[in-house]
């Protein structure tokens, strides 16, 4: 009698699945690819725990825009603006965003705080000096430091007619830019003494300013209750003072009611 010996090895009409070595290797297969697995959940889930779907967002650019636009922006992504201080800007108005951190585009996650940093506007500058100047080049450097010039004056002066002897405000005073500076120009030097025309008539006091130089001349009235009619009651500039050829003398004569 004859009997056939078994060796574990796979006929050829026996399927590599129904084997003994096969089953085994499928199994412990299996045990590596769950092990690999259960340490994957472990760890994604305990140790380092994400959400599956991200909701990170880019950080939008609110440069340029007003405080508040800018914060309800980033409220609206569901970040958190926060305001950390204002610095001068030559362009910029003042409360508008100049920086902000992070940067435009960045990812972040939901409530992260994103820095503003607010225009104060334009440095206020000191006005410069003029004095000495010819009135069309003074003009020239006010608008090139950033004012305007708001208009000008003329005073009796040493230095030659129209060249500037001040500016109001009075250089070095630090003024926003934009603000208006006035020219104070020379009319040259003051040379001539007002004569005293208290009482004189109004011919009298012509004839008196003629010989003195001073041919410009203004009459006004003005009503007294006593005294005699048409005589010098008030003149401007008042007598002694020094001006130039060519002032304006106002005279006041008494007018009865």
């Amino acid at each position: 009698m004859r009997f056939r010996r078994h060796t574990g090895e796979s006929s050829p009409s026996t399927p590599f699945f129904g084997t003994v070595r096969s089953r085994r290797l499928l199994r412990q297969a299996g045990i590596v690819v769950g092990a690999f697995a259960a340490g994957y959940l472990v760890t994604v889930f305990f140790v380092y725990p994400t959400p599956i779907f991200s909701a990170d967002q880019a950080v939008p650019r609110v440069i340029d825009e007003d405080a508040s636009e800018a914060k309800s922006r980033l409220d609206a992504q569901g970040f958190k603006g926060r305001v950390d201080g204002e610095e001068p800007h030559p362009r910029s108005p003042r409360g508008s965003v100049v920086w902000q951190d992070p940067a435009p585009g960045t990812t972040l996650p939901p409530g992260s705080v994103v820095h503003l940093t607010l225009s104060a506007g334009p440095a206020s500058v000191p006005i410069p000096d003029v004095n000495g100047f010819e009135a069309p080049l003074a003009r020239r450097v006010l608008l090139a430091a950033g004012f305007a010039v708001s208009g000008t004056d003329s005073i009796p002066a040493s230095a030659d007619a129209g060249t500037v002897v001040a500016t109001r405000p009075a250089a070095g005073i630090v003024r926003d830019p934009g603000a208006g500076i006035g020219l104070v120009l020379s009319g040259g030097p003051a040379e001539i003494s007002v004569p005293d025309l208290f009482g004189m008539t109004k011919e009298q006091a012509m004839d008196r300013l003629d010989q003195a130089g001073l041919n410009s001349v203004e009459v006004q009235n003005r009503v007294v209750p006593t005294g005699p009619a048409g005589r010098v009651i008030e003149q401007r500039p008042a007598a002694g003072n020094l001006v130039r050829r060519g002032t304006r003398v106002i005279l006041f004569l008494s007018r009865k009611p």
